[in-house]
């Protein structure tokens, strides 16, 4: 497994809002570069193929000039009912968060070496404020091998996982 399919599968599969067949749709989404928010990457993706028709728009209670293709339509839970057109875009952003926090770890791990004894380890930082399992998390400080990567299991409903992590170095470490 990667990074991405890991990420992919936690977020359909805590999130409910998209079925298990729509995780290698979410791997495939999450962008290389990070250089657009996913909510125009599932906009895209949604625009892609054969569109519902008005009538089902309206019975889902999407607007005329919404986009939603029979194929993101099929991936859908009841429960992305509710939304239909974010679905796609709340599922991917928690994966993206999942995968911006990897990202950051293994760039930490890069410049380990270079911060010397200054390297304390890995800081946690809440940014999610609504979410009590992620506010635990907040302020922690971990060795890469510990670091929170994966969302907390017990993430309120909907959460995103919004918090970061990052390297934290002590820039006086070396001064004696």
């Amino acid at each position: 497994m990667t990074i991405k399919q890991d990420a992919a599968r936690e977020a359909v599969i805590t999130l409910g809002l998209l079925t298990p067949d729509a995780i290698p749709t979410i791997a495939s989404l999450l962008a290389n570069d990070l250089s657009e928010h996913p909510r125009a990457i599932a906009t895209h993706y949604r625009k892609e193929g054969e569109q519902i028709s008005d009538a089902e728009k309206k019975s889902l209670g999407i607007r005329r000039n919404g986009f939603l293709s029979r194929a993101a339509l099929a991936e859908i839970t009841p429960a992305g009912l509710a939304e239909p057109l974010a679905a796609h875009e709340i599922t991917l952003l928690r994966a993206t968060f999942t995968r911006l926090r990897h990202d950051r770890v293994a760039q930490g791990e890069a410049m380990r070496a270079h911060a010397g004894r200054g390297f304390v380890g890995y800081l946690h930082d809440t940014l999610h404020r609504e979410c009590p399992a992620c506010n635990r998390l907040d302020g922690l400080v971990t060795d890469a091998a510990n670091a929170k990567i994966m969302p907390p299991s017990d993430c309120v409903p909907g959460c995103s996982a919004n918090y970061g992590i990052g390297p934290k170095i002590d820039w006086f470490a070396d001064i004696d």
